[in-house]
């Protein structure tokens, strides 16, 4: 009688158990590699929520006067700052105006009880309290039912970014 040899390779039931567990190692891995649809909208609104912050404090320091731009056709905004007689864009490197991509989402200002409701573009003074007038900016999905909200009151000590499209109280 021969020895028998030993047989190189793996059963069948050891690789479809490896296949299983790499195949749930994936599945938690996947979703996690590509970016959330809402994402963007987020970081958008996060910026925006920001600059109102920076507009904040620079009214509070009471050296110049500061204003928010909307501009809605366009869905961008911009802080300014008084040169003399007129508002010109604020120079600094980190405030480039925001400009929410089209394809992302759009840009939609929900107006107090006491302003216009058809404006195209609007400017916000900010005071060493805060802007002037209640500010409420959606930050909408083109493709999703949802997005986020940037509001602040004059009451407020900081605007509020919030997961949704909210409206006024």
């Amino acid at each position: 009688m021969t020895p028998r040899r030993p047989v190189n390779g793996f059963t069948l039931l050891e690789v479809m158990v490896t296949l299983f567990l790499v195949s749930i190692l994936l599945s938690l891995v996947i979703p996690h590699l590509a970016p959330h649809k809402l994402e963007g909208l987020r970081v958008s609104a996060n910026r925006f929520r920001h600059v109102l912050i920076w507009l904040r404090d620079q009214g509070a320091s009471g050296l110049a006067d500061y204003r928010l731009r909307l501009d809605l056709v366009q869905g961008g905004y911009h802080p300014e700052v008084r040169d003399g007689e007129s508002f010109l864009p604020v120079a600094d490197p980190l405030l480039t105006p925001g400009h929410l991509n089209s394809a992302e989402g759009r840009l939609i200002w929900i107006p107090d009880k006491s302003d216009l409701a058809d404006l195209s573009e609007l400017a916000i003074p900010f005071t060493r309290f805060g802007p002037i007038k209640p500010i409420l900016v959606q930050f909408a999905s083109n493709t999703e039912p949802d997005g986020f909200t940037v509001s602040y009151r004059p009451e407020w000590s900081q605007p509020r970014l919030e997961a949704g499209l909210k409206r006024w109280e």
